[in-house]
């Protein structure tokens, strides 16, 4: 299982018998992996995490998985914990000792406390859930005594499960275990549960999902998440722009594009939202909507969303644009300018994910997974969908022909019975 994606330390945590074995460091993967022998760890139940630093200074002691006092519940988790120095104050008072400066700890700590009051481990897991306040987080938890079984729950960061033959696997992106199962669950905003080599279950406030409805199949392939000859991985996705562009075009829904269209032309006002590159890849959508229909478009980068959000009504738009579909800022500006009545239309690289379930419309760009930090085909494909989208709006009787080699789809106008393509 691998959560995380960052780069001050890493570690690992093996269910072995009835115990857990922990090994975990400060520095690059590659690096600590060698260092402590990674690949020398048996077990068929394991956790794991590469994290970014915050709270507490990268160090092997702050480095995840964390503990409880006996040794039997180790933790993984991506996010904050806002409560989580009340709750340290609190299990120190009953005698709990604690190795890390994170918040973290905190949850492996709760989990023993009521492990000790006789709780069995998965009620002991939801009842240690209900006591973190705000923040967002994702949690995987690993139990000694229940060797086969992992414990999962999700509120905001984001996280999905991976359906293989034998073995299911829960990760913080699908290409972490992509080289095993393309069928995945992408687990929703409360969402709580385990996972065994043949059993998912999920519930969310006490009441068990339909699993079964919930699975997707994914058309990545484990190719498309290995570097391929190439050095690294940003080098393999600049060159996969023509393939990413010609998938974006081909998967392109007519009736969708004309309705997002109709919603546009008949908005007061168009709020384009993003984060990182998304954002840049709206100011481009904002200076073509502007500068070729007039369009009242603004752009923000989606965590200044509340200087913003009074200004936003039931007439206008917001397009929110994010390669994961889970980018918390831009999640929460979504809410925030839904709730205002504001129709949402999303652009997005990640079918199911947590922006597209929570807007009114969806536009998927199909670039497959992109594994460099820098963004490239991703980039390049939200640029296609804005393009598109601007030239449908400037053009409101253009009509669309299938190009018949290769790849897929170009706009054309109508002019008086005859076509040209643009």
């Amino acid at each position: 299982m691998s959560i995380g994606g960052g780069y001050d330390s890493v570690g690992i945590a093996v269910i072995k018998g009835n115990y857990i074995e922990v090994r975990k460091g400060k520095g690059k993967i590659a690096e600590v992996s060698t260092r402590l022998n990674f690949d020398e760890v048996n077990g068929t139940t394991a956790i794991g995490h590469t994290r970014w630093a915050t709270h507490g200074k990268p160090s092997d002691e702050n480095a995840h998985p964390h503990t409880d006092c006996t040794g039997n519940v180790a933790v993984v988790h991506n996010g904050i914990i806002s409560n989580f120095l009340e709750l340290k104050e609190e299990l120190i008072s009953k005698g709990h000792v604690f190795k890390s400066e994170t918040d973290t700890e905190v949850v492996a700590h709760l989990i023993e406390e009521y492990l000790k009051l006789g709780y069995k481990p998965f009620d002991a897991f939801k009842a240690a859930l209900s006591r973190l306040r705000g923040g967002a987080y994702a949690f995987v938890v690993a139990i000694a005594q229940e060797p086969n079984r992992l414990y999962f729950a999700r509120n905001t960061s984001p996280l999905v499960i991976g359906i293989g033959n034998g073995a299911n696997f829960v990760a913080s992106d699908i290409p972490a275990f992509l080289e095993f199962t393309n069928m995945v669950i992408v687990l929703r905003d409360g969402e709580y549960g385990y996972i065994e080599p043949g059993k998912v279950y999920i519930e969310k406030d006490g009441i068990p999902v339909n699993v079964e409805e919930r699975v997707r199949l994914i058309s990545w392939t484990p190719e498309m998440a290995s570097k391929e000859g190439y050095p690294h991985f940003m080098l393999k996705e600049i060159h996969e722009q023509p393939f990413a562009i010609s998938s974006t075009l081909a998967g392109i829904n007519e009736k969708e594009f004309d309705d997002v269209v109709n919603l546009l032309l008949n908005s007061r006002k168009v709020l384009i939202i993003g984060a990182g590159t998304s954002y840049h890849a709206g100011l481009v959508g904002d200076y073509l909507f502007t500068s070729m229909l007039g369009l009242d478009t603004h752009t923000i980068i989606s965590s200044e969303y509340k200087k913003y959000v009074n200004a936003i009504n039931e007439d206008d738009a917001v397009i929110a644009i994010s390669q994961s579909g889970e980018t918390i800022d831009t999640l929460v500006a979504v809410r925030a300018f839904k709730e205002r009545g504001a129709k949402v239309i999303a652009i997005s690289n990640v079918i199911d994910s947590a922006i597209p379930r929570e807007s009114n419309y969806v536009l998927y760009t199909r670039a497959g997974p992109e594994i460099g930090v820098a963004a490239t085909k991703t980039f390049t494909t939200q640029l296609i969908i804005l393009t598109i989208l601007a030239l449908r709006l400037v053009l409101p009787w253009v009509g669309w022909t299938r190009v018949s080699i290769g790849i897929s789809w170009t706009p054309s106008i109508r002019c008086r019975g005859s076509f040209r393509t643009l």
